[in-house]
């Protein structure tokens, strides 16, 4: 039996474990949330930053992507992590006929999510420093600690104002300059086998039932949907609105992104939990 690989895509605190947490029990499926997590963003980061080849981005979902996919007996092998995006391209070579997944959220929940929840693993100077230190060869080893493996400019003058920065403007631009790596690496997919959905649609019948319909599933509509009904992986159930300053600073960044994707810049909605 001939498995499909599906790729899920996003920024992170997006939904991608909404998605397995719907689907974990359907027989067809294998699904994994965030599969070899920290392994893959090292990889996936360091493959985008130049720091190994594609030959060895290429060793590396040998022995554990398409190992997975290849020892599967399901129909449908489902990887839905935020870990992904840098390696697209790799993922189009080493795969017959892979499907992707552009799994979206309003910019603003996103970031604010990021900063008020998970700040102790976003962009930290020390070890933003660190990540540096370990590009320029100045060190030897790196932890493969997600913490460290989060893209930093490899240009001098951006790097100089990105570290600079607000850690609050360098989620900022995480988020838009994901989003964008994602958009750009898709237009080499055929039509067919890519697929864009917004968070916010979760809870819209039609849509939900176009994505999974999009993943191969053709039944079970009902109960999957109930497991839309409240917020799962929540670390701390609270909304955070942002601040003046912050505000300031995500329009100045992320309008345009937040735009390309159908938000409005203003836009801003209550997570009931």
């Amino acid at each position: 039996m001939s498995t499909q690989p599906i790729f899920i895509l996003s920024s992170g605190r997006s939904g991608t474990y909404s998605i397995y947490n719907a689907l974990k029990d359907e027989k067809e499926i294998e699904i994994y949330h965030e599969f070899l997590f920290d392994e893959t963003l090292r990889n996936s980061v360091s493959y985008h930053m130049g720091l190994i080849s594609e030959k060895k981005i290429s060793y590396f979902l040998n022995q554990s992507h398409s190992f997975s996919i290849k020892n599967s007996n399901k129909k449908i092998w489902i990887d839905s992590s935020n870990a992904l995006p840098w390696m697209i391209k790799p993922l189009i070579k080493k795969f017959h006929n892979p499907k992707f997944i552009f799994l979206i959220r309003n910019g603003r929940k996103v970031v604010s999510s990021f900063f008020n929840k998970y700040s102790d693993i976003m962009y930290n100077k020390k070890d933003i420093d660190l990540l540096k230190k370990y590009t320029d060869k100045k060190i030897k080893y790196l932890s493969s600690e997600k913490k460290y493996w989060r893209p930093i400019p490899k240009n001098k003058k951006d790097f100089k104002k990105f570290i600079s920065e607000s850690k609050f403007y360098r989620i900022c631009k995480y988020w838009q300059e994901i989003n964008q790596t994602i958009r750009k690496n898709l237009k080499h997919v055929n039509k067919k086998n890519k697929f864009f959905f917004k968070f916010e649609d979760i809870n819209n019948r039609k849509k939900t039932e176009e994505l999974f319909k999009f993943i191969g599933i053709k039944k079970n509509f009902p109960k999957i949907l109930k497991s839309f009904e409240k917020p799962v992986n929540v670390r701390y159930p609270k909304n955070f609105k942002l601040t003046k300053k912050q505000q300031i600073v995500f329009k100045s960044t992320c309008s345009e992104e937040m735009k390309i994707n159908g938000y409005k810049i203003e836009e801003y909605y209550q997570v009931k939990y």
